[in-house]
């Protein structure tokens, strides 16, 4: 579970062997809309989702996992002989699972999401006929919690893929996987919201928000249309402590799938950028700006020699859309170039000077520094540290949110065990996403307060204070 917001992850413990073949529902006439549809999809009252169903449930795995994993260490804390508590990493034992969706039946490819698999020391799939088999992790990414599993078995069966961009608030789907263990669950429903953000669980965020039933054990399960095609990764639901219900998140297939076919070819997820910093656009800017628009993201910084740059985007010129989406503001321009492959190129349509201007620029592999920030100087246990956002470039970079340590000077902090290039992810279980978040926490902090720090892929505790 994370702590952030009310997400929650959807994995299961346990795994059985109940499959539901199929969902009778009454429904209303509906339009999967978009002018890049083929065809216009109907339901009629009456139809069954049967026939469709049985084509999808085969394609959907069990995902099952036996793995290993470390509790976070404890440094920078007195052993109480004057000298530090040497670290001493704890490994726990776990089993977990999930779902899967073969998307390629002849390579064996099988899309699931990161949170299934992660710490994994072997995986197993079990598939609709009843064979189970290892499979290899051809690799993951944790900005979008996108997994590529491989299984080297024939006679497979695979969804088709959907196109997520033509999904519409009010279109019919169904969210198939193993809730609970319970192998070929499907739930019915609809598109709830398109673009949500800021959801708090993954690096980059641009969920389909459904009403059907889905619970833990359906992450990395199908999200189809009524046509059977797949059109999301079914990830996450609102948490227990909302006691919210009919509410569930899943990544869009066009995003899925531009993160799979790169982890397929590479093993890993390569992000650039376009060479534009940017911030969010609040009415005060846009009033000095005498913007007519008060949402977006407007440039801060554009990097030289970038493609921004050779394009001609200045500072203060406010990005609109992306790809055709909307961007209403920093956090949604981020999302769209951090999922877009590098060498791609984007559409991006910004307001400069109070006209519209539409730009083709190319993903690039750009290392950014960035602006160092220094604590309050009120701040006395953070004296010597200098923060900075984390940025393209840093290997930590899409893998979690926080403040980069760019350097330690002499002062308290140099005591405390923490390091240049680590990155504080939260104080005392609160989460932190910027140099100033950190700062302000540890100004309301009174004697010693506890930093969560991720450091070369792992996660350690730092004690600073008084």
């Amino acid at each position: 579970m994370v702590s952030v917001k009310v997400v929650q992850r959807l994995t299961a413990t346990g795994l059985a062997l109940v499959l539901i073949l199929g969902l009778l529902v009454l429904g209303t006439l509906w339009t999967l809309g978009g002018a890049q549809s083929a065809q216009r999809s109907k339901m009629r009252v009456g139809t069954s989702l049967a026939p469709m169903l049985e084509r999808v449930v085969p394609a959907v795995v069990s995902v099952r996992v036996a793995g290993e994993r470390e509790r976070p260490v404890t440094v920078g804390v007195s052993s109480g002989t004057g000298g530090m508590a040497a670290p001493a990493p704890v490994k726990e034992r776990f089993r977990s699972g999930g779902s899967g969706v073969v998307i390629d039946a002849r390579n064996g490819i099988i899309v699931t999401n990161h949170h299934v698999i992660v710490d994994a020391v072997r995986i197993d799939v079990g598939l609709y006929d009843g064979r189970v088999v290892e499979a290899k992790l051809l690799g993951t990414d944790v900005g979008t919690d996108v997994a590529v599993l491989k299984v080297p078995l024939q006679g497979l069966s695979a969804i088709p893929l959907g196109d997520s961009d033509t999904l519409r608030v009010g279109d019919q789907i169904v969210a198939v996987g193993n809730p609970f263990g319970l192998e070929g669950s499907a739930s019915q429903g609809i598109v709830s919201a398109l673009m949500r953000t800021d959801i708090g669980y993954e690096i980059f965020e641009d969920f389909i928000q459904i009403d059907a039933a889905v619970n833990p054990g359906n992450s990395g399960g199908a999200l189809v249309d009524v046509d059977g095609r797949l059109v999301g990764i079914n990830t996450a639901i609102a948490g227990a402590k909302s006691r919210a219900q009919g509410i569930g998140f899943a990544i869009p297939i066009n995003m899925a799938k531009a993160i799979a076919v790169e982890l397929v070819q590479e093993g890993t997820f390569r992000r650039g950028m376009l060479g534009i910093i940017s911030e969010d656009l609040n009415f005060e800017m846009a009033r000095q700006m005498s913007l007519s628009i008060n949402r977006g993201a407007a440039v801060k910084l554009v990097v030289p020699d970038s493609p921004a740059a050779k394009a001609g985007v200045k500072e203060g010129d406010v990005i609109v859309a992306v790809a055709n989406k909307p961007v209403r503001g920093h956090t949604d321009f981020v999302a769209r170039v951090a999922t877009t492959p590098i060498g791609q190129k984007l559409k991006v349509e910004l307001v400069s000077g109070g006209t519209r201007r539409e730009l083709m620029l190319t993903v690039a592999d750009i290392h950014v520094q960035p602006v160092p920030e220094s604590p309050p100087m009120t701040l006395s246990s953070f004296r010597g540290a200098t923060l900075g956002a984390i940025l393209p470039g840093f290997a930590a970079f899409g893998m979690v949110h926080g403040a980069r340590v760019l350097a330690i000077d002499a002062g308290p902090i140099a005591d405390s065990g923490l390091k240049p290039d680590d990155v504080i992810t939260g104080i005392d279980d609160t989460a932190v996403r910027t140099p100033q978040d950190v700062f302000e926490q540890a100004m309301a902090k009174m004697g010693k307060y506890r930093l969560e720090v991720f450091r070369g892929g792992k996660r350690v505790l730092i004690w600073v204070g008084a």
